[in-house]
């Protein structure tokens, strides 16, 4: 993967986080009283996932040209580690609205 490569698609998962924290948070009326701790943890979490990724880009874009060779392994384990960690916590606000459409 190429510097600009990564960057793109790290700037395009940052976007698609913001767009579904906002969507969350704009649903959080909807959620059953006692649904919503866990409710605001998990976006908390996703919320912590997106500024983290950005960090992360910030200290990547710093980073050299002639030296990205040597980081693309980390910067490609990093991604897939931030797109595993989003799944989870996306899969675990999302089973807090099943929780809530069951009772």
């Amino acid at each position: 993967m190429k510097k600009e490569e990564f960057r793109q698609k790290t700037l395009s998962v940052i976007d698609e986080l913001a767009e579904t924290i906002s969507k969350l948070e704009a649903k959080a009326g909807e959620i059953a009283d006692d649904a919503k701790g866990e409710y605001r943890e998990q976006l908390e979490n996703l919320r912590n996932l997106k500024d983290n990724l950005s960090s992360k880009l910030d200290e990547y874009d710093k980073i050299a040209d002639s030296k990205w060779d040597v980081m693309k392994e980390s910067a490609g384990s990093f991604f897939a580690s931030v797109a595993e960690a989003w799944k989870e916590n996306y899969s675990r606000v999302a089973d807090v609205f099943k929780k809530e459409h069951r009772q």
